[in-house]
């Protein structure tokens, strides 16, 4: 009986297995939709990668990530891979023998690329929810899809409209940034509270359109070159910048912003919120260097500049907490079982690693009740291999650091992208040099020139090079 038994549930098993479709049982999957009468296709399978531009012809391969050229290349927005079977999944092909009516728009074109093989699609907007997709490869190849799936997915199909950008100066100017405000890419929802803070952190409640961002440009500020960002965190509820930054801010070129009614008394989520917006907001008017935004806070704000950076070592390249820091440590203070708690979760894999490139220099005095938990804190930074200092000031107590104790620390922080800039300037130097005669059409001539532009954006060499490649500055 327990055999025959066996036996049947074997065979129900293997009947089972062979109803399965092929990819639960292991077999490759076949593609869910047929891509063959879909728009997002090369030689009958899904594209590569894909661009949109304002004219037909094509982005020449390495140029397509270089912002100083996206104006020049008539660069709109560069598709995900997430796209093509989205945009192909709601794509309604049209009969060929559907007559379609003229159009007077100016379209935009759609270029995909798999291995060596590309297309170049037309797409007219024939009225604000339609977007016509045509081949004018194969004129009978055309699609109509909803305009609000490329909003869904991200993708702005407007030409990207000029920054109203700050005008240049002469001397520092402070100025409150209109609205409307921009939203960070960051949000601090639970969702992202629980992965990146790892805290109990309320809930957001800021309304952004009723924030109020200040900033002061530096002397000598060009709106045409990106500028480095200090995030001021302001224990109380004035943003405006401090008079001790303005040395080095305008000696080093930075862009200094803060919140106002953003102090101590702020619940945490609103208050780090508001300023990952107001960056955002502030590279609506300016151009700006995402990979130079340092931190720095004083008191309650320096705990602030401690979390926002170990929690988002990505977006920012170093603090410099003032009388207050916070860390991912349950800091014993030598009272017992008694500690200091941890503020923010400890970042694991390549965060961490990031972390680990990063600068921190924290402020505080020989007077001010923080010092003991901020040595601590800096040395069980230390101990986890974080390029982490801290100046003990003689006599000073829970108050603001001269402008020059200030400078000293700041610039040990920006001592790491002030060191790459001189390795880039030489090594741009010299590619520029050796292929000073070389025939810039040359595919390893166009590598290198290319390589030029990454390696310093924006600068007089990376506009040398991109002159050889036949893009010049805009006037």
């Amino acid at each position: 009986m327990r055999r025959s038994t066996h036996a049947c549930l074997l065979s129900i098993c293997a009947i089972l297995i062979l109803a399965l479709p092929p990819s639960a049982s292991g077999y490759a999957r076949q593609p869910s939709i047929p891509v063959d009468d879909k728009p997002m296709q090369i030689e009958g399978r899904v594209p590569r990668s894909g661009l949109i531009t304002s004219s037909p012809d094509p982005i020449p391969e390495g140029l397509e990530d270089i912002e100083m050229l996206r104006d020049s290349l008539g660069l709109i927005h560069v598709l995900e891979p997430k796209a093509f079977s989205a945009i192909n999944r709601i794509a309604d092909q049209i009969d060929p023998e559907t007559p379609i009516a003229q159009h007077d728009d100016t379209p935009i074109y759609l270029h995909i690329r798999r291995g060596t093989s590309s297309a170049v699609l037309a797409m007219h907007r024939p009225d604000d929810d339609t977007l016509l997709i045509l081949d004018p490869a194969a004129p009978q190849r055309r699609w109509t899809i909803r305009r609000d799936v490329f909003d869904r997915l991200g993708i702005n199909l407007d030409e990207p409209k000029p920054r109203d950008m700050f005008a240049p100066t002469n001397d520092a100017l402070s100025l409150e940034l209109p609205q409307p405000h921009a939203e960070s890419s960051i949000v601090l929802d639970p969702g992202t509270v629980r992965s990146r803070i790892r805290q109990n952190f309320p809930r957001l409640t800021r309304v952004l359109g009723q924030e109020t961002f200040r900033v002061r440009l530096p002397s000598n500020y060009q709106p045409e070159s990106p500028a480095g960002v200090l995030v001021w965190i302001s224990p109380n509820e004035n943003g405006r910048i401090p008079t001790i930054f303005e040395p080095i801010c305008d000696e080093l070129g930075l862009i200094a912003i803060g919140v106002d009614n953003n102090g101590n008394k702020r619940e945490i989520t609103d208050r780090l919120q508001n300023h990952l917006d107001s960056i955002e907001t502030l590279a609506q008017h300016a151009n700006i260097n995402r990979q130079r935004i340092y931190l720095t806070g004083m008191s309650g704000g320096g705990r602030c500049s401690g979390i926002l950076q170990l929690a988002f070592p990505k977006h920012f390249a170093g603090a410099v907490p003032i009388v207050g820091l916070d860390t991912y440590h349950n800091a014993p203070t030598g009272n017992g079982n008694q500690y200091w708690p941890k503020r923010v979760g400890k970042p694991t894999g390549a965060n961490l690693r990031l972390l680990k490139e990063r600068r921190i220099r924290s402020i505080t005095g020989s007077a001010d009740f923080n010092e003991p938990e901020m040595t601590l804190r800096t040395k069980l930074l230390q101990d986890d291999g974080i390029d982490a200092q801290i100046d003990v000031i003689v006599g000073m107590a829970h108050t603001m650091p001269s402008a020059e104790q200030f400078s000293t620390a700041l610039k040990w922080v920006d001592e790491p992208y002030q060191n790459r800039i001189e390795r880039a300037k030489t090594q741009a130097q010299t590619i520029l040099d050796e292929t000073s005669e070389m025939d810039p059409t040359l595919p390893a001539v166009r590598r290198r020139l290319i390589e030029v532009i990454h390696l310093l954006p924006y600068s007089d060499l990376a506009w040398q090079a991109a002159g050889r490649l036949g893009y010049h500055k805009p006037d």
